[in-house]
């Protein structure tokens, strides 16, 4: 095959990655914005105050309908755990609104299949407590509490009125939110599906096969468990955001990765060298390492319960199943359909936004 015509395999892979996902991330991002605008995180805070598992449960709910990128989300799960969330919840809080968010359901049934989407959420359910026995067991709690009384005095200022459902306004502040969250992850997103497409095409299989020991016969518990160890590994230096990386976990499972490993691919946008650069921002080099530490702990043991039980209920795709194999991804069918839908739905969030940032620099008497 010759680099031209591979190239154009490239482009046409990554333009269909785009396609496949842009409804979904436009239905998860205004869904984001609303619950931003609309639930005071105060309410969050009260109902996350420690780490008993109503709490837990809650932080998890919470989280599943508020954010979207991995990046967000840390510091979503800052506000709250400055609001005084126990950091258990607050950890919980950012796993949930990193993977069990409805827009990534979305974008794996689209890209990867149901089977996926019930892993993701049933192991989600899972990696969260995991990721609170061991912040209870062996977890730097102390450590975090300290760095909150060092944080206290920054929060009060930022708590506003939360607007009515029914207010212009209201709707205007969920818009601004929803351009705001694009405008901070579109670079992320761009990059997962470019890095994937290009890895789709341009690494040979062998390669994965020989790193994730696909033989031809079956997964054995063996690779289960190998695959489940070095998937979220491979997540850290392909650094991309719980979106983006649902197509690079679909090019993976293609190359043969085992289904958990998949699963445990997608939790390790947690554990990606910008998400650690974060981490090291709000809370310092030791406990960032420390969070890693157990959060990949969690994600392996997630991803290798997931391979058996899925693989004992006949639960798990075959690689060819999933949409990155195959190269055509444009046809009229309902991806186009949802497409244009929230295509309309995106261009009038972005309007309303325009309205918000004029009337806040008019002088706010009078709209035209």
């Amino acid at each position: 095959m010759n680099v031209v015509s591979m190239i154009g395999d490239t482009l046409y892979t990554i333009a269909g990655m785009f396609w496949q996902i842009f409804w979904a991330l436009v239905l998860g991002f205004g869904l984001s914005g609303v619950v931003q605008t609309f639930i005071p995180k105060h309410r969050m805070a009260q109902v996350m105050g420690d780490d008993r598992p109503a709490s837990i449960a809650r932080a998890g709910f919470f989280g599943a309908i508020s954010s979207s990128c991995s990046y967000a989300a840390a510091a979503m799960s800052r506000s709250v755990f400055l609001r005084g969330a126990h950091i258990s919840a607050a950890v919980v809080f950012m796993i949930a609104a990193t993977n069990l968010v409805i827009e990534l359901g979305f974008v794996l049934w689209s890209l990867m299949g149901w089977e996926f989407v019930v892993a993701e959420f049933a192991g989600g359910i899972l990696l969260i407590s995991l990721a609170a026995l061991f912040m209870r067991w062996v977890g730097p709690i102390q450590a975090f509490e300290r760095v909150r009384e060092a944080e206290q005095g920054e929060t009060s200022a930022d708590e506003a009125q939360v607007p009515a459902l029914t207010s212009f306004d209201g709707w205007a502040q969920a818009a601004s939110r929803f351009v705001m969250d694009w405008s901070m992850i579109w670079k992320d997103i761009v990059i997962g599906v470019v890095v994937a497409g290009a890895i789709v095409v341009w690494v040979p299989d062998v390669f994965w096969r020989t790193l994730f020991l696909a033989g031809g016969d079956g997964v054995g518990l063996f690779q289960m468990l190998e695959n489940a160890v070095v998937g979220p590994l491979v997540a850290v230096i392909s650094f991309v955001c719980s979106v983006g990386n649902v197509p690079m976990a679909a090019a993976l499972f293609n190359g043969g990765i085992s289904f958990g490993g998949a699963i445990a691919f997608i939790y390790g946008d947690l554990i990606v060298v910008p998400m650690l650069l974060v981490y090291r921002r709000y809370y310092g080099t030791r406990l960032m390492l420390q969070l890693a530490a157990i959060l990949y702990v969690a994600m392996v043991i997630t991803g290798f319960v997931v391979d058996v039980v899925f693989t004992a209920l006949g639960w798990v795709p075959g690689a060819a199943a999933t949409q990155v194999g195959q190269m055509h991804f444009f046809a009229l069918d309902y991806t186009f359909w949802l497409n244009v839908v929230f295509g309309i739905v995106g261009a009038v969030l972005w309007w309303l936004s325009r309205q918000a940032t004029e009337s806040a620099h008019c002088c706010g008497h009078h709209h035209h």
